[in-house]
C-alpha cells in the first residue's frame, strides 16, 4: 500500500513539473506578459495581410551619417507585386522601384531614368518593406510576442541575417491593429534602420493599383 502511495504522489509531481515546464515554455516564446492566444491572434493577423499601402519615414543609421527618407510603398504578396517610391529628399524624390513578380523596374521622370533588369528576385532582397518582415516572420525559428499598454511588439531574429540585419522589431497598435514602426537592428541588436509608419492600408489593393507599366511595355522598352 505504502509503495502504491509513493508511485502516486511521483507520477503527481511529474504531472506538475511537466505543466510548469509547458507553462515556461510558452511564456518564454511569446513573451513574459502575453497569453499564448493572444499571441496567436497577432500571429494570424500578421500572416492575413494579402495587400498594403503605406507611407513611411525610414532613417538609416551608418557609422559616418544619418539619412532619413520618407516613402511610399505597395505590395500584393500573392503575387509578389511591388512598388516603391521615394518622396524626399528632394534630390532623388520621385524615384520608384516597380516589380511585376519577375521583372524590376527603376524610373525617374524627373533625371530621365528608365531601368528593367529581368528576373530580378528583388523583393525577397529588400529588407525594409513590411512585406520582408512578415516572411521573415514565417522562416524565423526564434520569435517573440510581448506587449505593453498600447502596443504589441514582435521580434524575431532573422534566419539568414548578416551583421548589419540580424534582428527585426515591429511594433503594432492595439487599437488600430495596424503596424506604427519597425526597427532593424545589426548582430549587435543596435538599430541601423528606423522606420515609422505614417498612413498604413490594409488588404484593399488589387495588381492594378500597383502596376504603372504592362508586361508588354516591359518588352517593348527592352
Amino acid at each position: 500500500m505504502k509503495k502504491i502511495i509513493i508511485i502516486a504522489i511521483i507520477l503527481i509531481v511529474l504531472l506538475i513539473a511537466i505543466f510548469f515546464i509547458k507553462t515556461n515554455y510558452k511564456l518564454f516564446k511569446f513573451g513574459n506578459n502575453m497569453s499564448s492566444k493572444s499571441a496567436d491572434k497577432i500571429e494570424e493577423y500578421i500572416l492575413d495581410i494579402d495587400s498594403y499601402e503605406l507611407t513611411s519615414n525610414v532613417t538609416i543609421e551608418s557609422n559616418k551619417n544619418t539619412n532619413v527618407y520618407v516613402m511610399k510603398e505597395s505590395c500584393i504578396r500573392d503575387n509578389n507585386t511591388f512598388k516603391q517610391e521615394i518622396l524626399e529628399p528632394e534630390n532623388v524624390r520621385g524615384i520608384s522601384f516597380i516589380y511585376d513578380g519577375t521583372n524590376l523596374k527603376i524610373e525617374n521622370t524627373n533625371l530621365n531614368l528608365n531601368k528593367i533588369y529581368q528576373n530580378y528576385p528583388y523583393i525577397g532582397e529588400n529588407t525594409i518593406t513590411l512585406m520582408s518582415f512578415i516572411n521573415d516572420y514565417m522562416e524565423a525559428n526564434e520569435k517573440n510576442i510581448s506587449e505593453n499598454e498600447n502596443e504589441v511588439i514582435i521580434e524575431i531574429k532573422l534566419k539568414n541575417g548578416n551583421k548589419y540585419s540580424s534582428y527585426k522589431k515591429l511594433y503594432i497598435d492595439k487599437s488600430t491593429k495596424n503596424p506604427t514602426k519597425l526597427e532593424i537592428q545589426d548582430i549587435t541588436q543596435k538599430t541601423s534602420i528606423y522606420i515609422l509608419y505614417n498612413e498604413i492600408k490594409v488588404n484593399n489593393l488589387q495588381k492594378e493599383d500597383i502596376l504603372a507599366f504592362k508586361l508588354e511595355r516591359i518588352a517593348k522598352d527592352i
